[in-house]
């Protein structure tokens, strides 16, 4: 599997919310065109270098294309989520830490998750 650029990315969480097994480019394109101000042809284009990548394949049905996940956004978050700590903090748990820490995101039941990840391991 290799990491993908965002704007592939941007299309892939929006085929992954869906929970669906398969997902009508039109609803991709719709999406995308009122979010993010894509055309047409630019979702069209994306669409297709994710099925060259495999991470979608794609199914006509009559006049529709239909697009479905081949990675799920389990495993891709696993890949980047690896890839980002063994490139970014070379493979230290204190250094994300430490990096996390000045963050305000962290709330104290994400302290006591990660406590308790720890002890559980």
């Amino acid at each position: 599997m290799k990491k993908i650029p965002r704007t592939e990315l941007q299309v892939m969480k929006f085929i992954w919310a869906q929970n669906n097994s398969k997902v009508a480019s039109v609803e991709i394109i719709k999406f995308m065109s009122e979010e993010y101000d894509w055309s047409k042809g630019t979702t069209s284009k994306t669409l297709i270098r994710l099925v060259e990548k495999e991470f979608l394949r794609q199914e006509k049905e009559g006049r529709l294309t239909f697009y479905f996940t081949i990675i799920s956004s389990e495993e891709y978050l696993k890949f980047e989520t690896q890839n980002f700590f063994s490139f970014v903090h070379g493979n230290s748990l204190s250094s994300i830490i430490s990096a996390l820490d000045d963050s305000k995101d962290i709330s104290e039941d994400d302290i006591r998750s990660l406590e308790d990840w720890i002890k559980n391991r």
